[in-house]
Order: structure tokens, then sequence, then C-alpha cells
């Protein structure tokens, strides 16, 4: 069975948490750093609902991409996620950034799926540039990565033009239309934007596709547990069912 030391080294072969960005919290968050399981679970967020599910399947480690503790934590409540993983004698490492930004990571798994060709990537502003291979209207490419991703919905602009040159920047990338502009992009495929940089965009006639947090950085659960299967062929390695940010579209 794997132990938790181990699956770091791996991912830190990959995706050195020594990338992450200055503000993340990356690495073993929560439990104990000698910990071996022979079931792991695999989630986006270490919620209290994954970590109920990990304990309920006999998991004592969980890997997230979204750190189970972020902020300095003020108080603990007994339903939090850092409380209930301590509780349940679950380790939970965590790793974020430095895996948005890898080879393969989020970013380059974001972009290979909605057909963006990869020209280079800018890991300080946690972002890429790339193209399609043809130039699409803003609906039409909207409408295809919906498809690609598996989306119930999502948010687009459209500035009129053809697209063809695309950041894309994972997550909570809105402020990276400021990188766009300065790269001569058509378009932003993101996953979290904020207004006042829609309106920046559309000022500078920057096609915004905003895929929501989850739909954006979600697609690297499966890729990571598969990764983690094939290194470690002794140990379970479970996508969490529970995860999910449950938006409901309509």
């Amino acid at each position: 069975m794997a132990g938790v030391k181990e699956i770091y080294d791996y991912i830190n072969s990959f995706a050195p948490f020594d990338t992450a960005m200055g503000f993340d919290n990356v690495g073993i968050l929560v439990g104990d750093k000698n910990a071996e399981s022979k079931k792991v679970v695999v989630a986006l967020d270490a919620t209290a609902e994954v970590l109920k599910e990990a304990y309920e399947l006999g998991a004592k480690i969980v890997v997230s991409h979204h750190p189970i503790i972020f902020h300095a934590l003020k108080q603990l409540d007994s339903e939090s996620a850092p409380f209930l993983a301590v509780k349940y004698g679950i380790t939970v490492l965590s790793a974020h950034t430095n895996l948005d930004i890898a080879p393969d990571g989020v970013n380059d798994s974001l972009a290979e799926t909605a057909g963006v060709i990869i020209d280079e990537r800018f890991p300080d502003d946690c972002a890429l540039i790339g193209h399609l291979e043809n130039s699409m209207t803003c609906r039409e490419f909207a409408e295809s990565v919906k498809k690609s991703l598996g989306l119930a919905g999502l948010r687009f602009t459209d500035n009129g033009r053809s697209i063809q040159k695309i950041l894309v920047a994972c997550g909570a990338g809105g402020d990276s239309v400021v990188l766009a502009n300065e790269l001569g992009a058509d378009a932003v495929l993101t996953g979290e934007i904020k207004h006042n940089y829609i309106m920046y965009a559309n000022d500078k006639k920057i096609a915004v596709f905003d895929a929501g947090h989850f739909g954006s950085e979600g697609l690297i659960i499966p890729k990571l547990v598969n990764k983690l299967r094939e290194r470690f062929p002794d140990t379970e390695f479970i996508r969490a069912t529970s995860d999910t940010d449950g938006i409901i579209y309509f």
C-alpha cells in the first residue's frame, strides 16, 4: 500500500510543490505524515462530504487539488473538513497551483480538452497561450467547450469576431484578461471571472469564456487518479463521488 510521503514525492516529480504560488498552501496539510493506506480518495475539494466518503470507504489518505486549509483558521467547527479529517484519522495531501501550471497539469488539460494547441506557458501568471487549429465564432467555441468539458452550461461574451488565439487560465483566472490583452489574444478561457474584468475584456474586444471553477479544473481528477494507479498498482485510488460544486443550471 502507498504511503502519503511516497504519493507526495511522486506528485512532486511532475508538479513540484515549490512551484506553487506564494499565496498558496500545498503539501501534507492535515494528519499523519507517515500515513499509509490501501485506499486513497482523490477529489478536487476535500470537503466534509468527501472526508465522510473516505471514512466510509476505509481510506486513510485523501489527495485533493484545492487545499483543505487555505486561509488561517480562527475557529474549528466540528463539522468542518479539517476537524473531520483529524476525527477520522485521515491525512490530506493537497496539490494546487503547482498542479495548475505543471506540464500535463490543469491548464494543459483544460487547453487540450478545449482544442487549444499550446504555444507558450506563463507559470508566473498561472496561464498559457495557444491557438485553435481553425478560427471559430464565439458561439461555436462556446458550444465546443460546453460539449468537450461536459458542462451543463457556461457564460461567454461575444466580441463579434472570429477567434483563434486563446489564453487559458483555469480556476479563478479571470484577471488574466490583462495578460491576454498584452499578448494580443482574441479570447480567454477560464473558470471564474469578476465583473470588472469582464468589462475590461469587453472594452478590449476580448471574448470571455467562463466554464466555472469546477468545470475548468475537475477534468484533472480522473487524469490524476490514472497516474496514481499506474505508479502505485497495489493501492486502490478512488475518485470521490461526492466531489461536486453543487451548482444547478436552469
